[in-house]
């Protein structure tokens, strides 16, 4: 990791939006940046599932943190829609009230691994695919840029990526593709906008849905044979720890803007 100069601090009054927060690593993610927020606070919650979210929401709330969630679906919703949702969570306050302006991207899927990379025909899958974890994602971004934009020294945005942004995995076509384009989006902005922190977090192997999911759906038998030795030599991560350490990394501010940072990589 390459250093910055200077912790982050979240001490004052923070508003944070976390997406895919109603399970594993986004609920983890939530649970952990809530700890770190100061008094009057502020977060936002946003997955598809209204149960598990209010869920989560009950897991973050505090004296300090006052949570708010919202059942929608990003690889559908307007522009428009986010910014309503952003701006109704926000209420009464002003951008400037706020110390920090957080959000996490951890929104995302696994594309379709039932078919092989030399088979993939089917472009209206995969353009829902990008919708969901590229196109929509930059949107919302965008619509959060917006209404920070006087204070864009103050933003901070984690984009939760994978070591197959960088690496092909065999098998992933979809899913690799799709992590490799959002990670650069977010490189770009860092290079364009260096007075927001950005940075690019990959969780590990984590003990989620998604190691079952491959199991039960990839045709890629190597595949199928990584993920079951991650499950079966007990070597996947906890959504909490991988958390822990993605806090760790960013409250650190040892990042160069828009690094791609591994689990791996945090002592």
């Amino acid at each position: 990791m390459a250093s910055s100069s200077s912790n982050i601090d979240l001490s004052g009054p923070s508003f944070c939006v976390v997406t895919g927060a109603s399970q594993g690593i986004g609920r983890a993610i939530a649970v952990e940046i809530s700890k770190h927020l100061g008094p009057q606070s502020l977060m936002l919650l946003l997955a598809r599932k209204k149960q598990e979210l209010a869920v989560t929401a009950s897991l973050c709330e505090s004296d300090k943190v006052k949570v708010l969630y919202n059942s929608v679906d990003l690889s559908t919703a307007s522009e428009k829609e986010m910014n309503q949702i952003l701006k109704q969570a926000i209420g009464g306050h002003e951008a400037i009230d706020f110390s920090n302006c957080l959000i996490f991207h951890n929104v995302g899927s696994l594309g379709n691994l039932a078919v092989e990379t030399s088979r993939m025909e089917n472009i209206e899958e995969f353009r829902q695919y990008y919708d969901l974890n590229v196109f929509k994602v930059i949107s919302l971004n965008t619509q959060f840029l917006k209404i920070f934009e006087e204070i864009e020294d103050r933003i901070i945005i984690v984009n939760i990526t994978s070591l197959c942004a960088i690496k092909p995995m065999g098998g992933m076509a979809y899913y690799c593709s799709g992590k490799a384009a959002r990670e650069m989006y977010f490189r770009v902005l860092a290079e364009e906008k260096k007075q927001i922190k950005i940075l690019n977090y990959s969780p590990g192997p984590v003990e989620t849905a998604m190691i079952d999911n491959v199991l039960e759906e990839a045709v890629n038998e190597n595949l199928k044979d990584v993920f079951q030795s991650f499950k079966s030599q007990g070597t996947l991560i906890k959504p909490e720890i991988t958390a822990k350490k993605c806090m760790k990394v960013l409250l650190s501010g040892k990042f160069a803007p828009g690094e791609h940072v591994d689990i791996f990589d945090v002592e």
